[in-house]
């Protein structure tokens, strides 16, 4: 880009403390309608939203006068609409698994204007925070969409930056004040001639979330693909882009990740087909069709995202880059397999001689010390998800229905059989002993089978656990 003379609008500036480093994002028209998507330096001061007329060498901006023309301006805008529209994929993909089908069907043209909006984003540069969960359903998503965008912007010749995205793996099931505080302070080095986009993947659908919403709303546009059943009271619902199945006649078993897998594939003409199957085995879809190499991305997305210290300078924070790496090598990816596989295999043995069993009606109650069970120095596998796992190792061994409370820390994971479903809301039971305890319960929710509830403090928690199951012996 040597000795152009160019039209284009200032979409992005990144501001560092050392003026000479301020890097300029630029949607430029080259005539005929051609465009691009550029990093510049500049000689000049320039604002962010001013459509300018610049002459580029070397990517710096030599010449630059502003031009006041609102028509000007009206042509670009129109020629950013353009390009983002041009970047979609208008084919409703289908996996042949029909009730899946037919949910994505239903819900394909929200999704879909939900990608135009990131599209958008992607034309102008600005700054996107994509958060997904810690979990197997939260990072296939966010795999998804990481290779969905990196096909979309490497084969355009119209993209000559890297996009401006911060992924962030996120710990819990709520979107704190404290999570806002942060996209909010990253996103602070920018100046955009629009808001700043956040994406959050596989959590959040939580009351306990209205406090983050609060705070960012305002500061962001925001795209939300969740699966965990609606809340009443949760305020991330009305946001423009919130896509959950729940709303669309699905439920839990159409995943997140599935979720972001079709949104993903609105962009990019990709395979994610392992992707899709490893994310409906992590969290238990009754529409899982599992395969080899599906199996072994699923073992391998649980151990990377319980166990960061395994991936060289994570710092704590898994990206999908960080993944890719991992799944393209294929000699460590197998090792790492090996070596979750065996630690799990090892656990469920440790647990099923130790977990305490309590009968109900028609389901047996067990109860387990996770703490007792692993190692201070592992982080693998987490609470949770072997929680899962070990109701898998319990149902094998009974007759009747199961359901299991893994106790940890401020923690209390609870997973039940499917088959209690119609008998028994686990949600309700625990949002009543929630409520019971206010003191000492925090908060509580999840899916219908499987939940959690979290501690203001520990010393309490025997009184909870057993208050818990009186009332579940009473339904169950």
């Amino acid at each position: 880009m040597q000795g152009d003379f160019l039209k284009g609008l200032v979409s992005c500036i990144r501001r560092y403390a050392d003026a000479d480093d301020t890097e300029y994002f630029l949607f430029l028209s080259e005539g005929g309608g051609k465009t691009k998507t550029a990093k510049l330096s500049s000689k000049f001061l320039m604002n962010a939203g001013e459509v300018v007329d610049i002459e580029v060498k070397e990517e710096v901006v030599e010449r630059l006068i502003p031009l006041e023309s609102a028509e000007d301006k009206e042509t670009l805008t129109k020629l950013v609409e353009k390009k983002a529209a041009s970047l979609l994929k208008e084919k409703v993909y289908c996996t042949g698994i029909e009730k899946l089908d037919a949910i994505t069907n239903k819900l394909w043209g929200k999704l879909s204007k939900a990608m135009l909006l990131l599209a958008r984003k992607l034309v102008l540069g600005a700054p996107i925070v994509i958060r997904f969960h810690n979990d197997i359903d939260g990072a296939s998503g966010a795999y998804a969409l990481y290779k969905a965008i990196k096909c979309a912007l490497g084969s355009a010749e119209e993209f000559a930056y890297e996009p401006n995205i911060f992924w962030r793996m996120h710990g819990g099931v709520t979107y704190s004040r404290e999570d806002a505080t942060c996209d909010t302070l990253v996103c602070n080095n920018f100046e955009c001639s629009e808001k700043p986009l956040l994406v959050i993947l596989d959590f959040g659908t939580t009351e306990e979330s209205n406090a983050g919403i609060e705070l960012m709303k305002d500061r962001f546009e925001v795209i939300w693909l969740d699966h965990h059943p609606m809340v009443e009271k949760f305020e991330g619902k009305k946001f423009e882009h919130y896509v959950n199945p729940w709303n669309f006649g699905g439920d839990s078993n159409y995943t997140a990740g599935f979720l972001t897998c079709i949104f993903a594939k609105s962009l990019a003409d990709l395979d994610t087909k392992d992707i899709e199957v490893a994310s409906l085995i992590g969290d238990y879809s009754e529409h899982a069709q599992p395969t080899t190499s599906s199996r072994k991305l699923a073992a391998l997305l649980d151990l990377l995202t319980s166990d960061t210290r395994l991936i060289a300078g994570s710092k704590g924070n898994l990206t999908p880059d960080s993944i890719e790496k991992v799944v393209n090598d294929k000699k460590k990816s197998e090792e790492l397999i090996a070596y979750a596989e065996n630690r799990v295999s090892e656990m469920l043995d440790i647990a099923i001689n130790s977990v305490k069993v309590y009968k109900g009606g028609y389901a047996n109650i067990y109860v387990a010390d996770f703490e007792s069970m692993r190692g201070t120095d592992d982080k693998y596998p987490l609470p949770g998800r072997f929680a899962s796992k070990l109701l898998g190792r319990i149902e094998e061994l009974n007759k009747v229905p199961c359901i299991l409370f893994l106790h940890f820390g401020y923690f209390i994971s609870a997973r039940m059989s499917k088959a209690l479903i119609p008998k028994v809301n686990l949600l309700s039971v625990l949002d009543e002993v929630r409520k019971a305890y206010p003191d000492n319960v925090d908060s509580s929710g999840g899916h219908s089978n499987a939940a959690s509830i979290k501690l203001k403090k520990d010393s309490m928690k025997k009184e909870v656990i057993k208050a818990i199951v009186e009332k579940l012996k009473e339904n169950a």
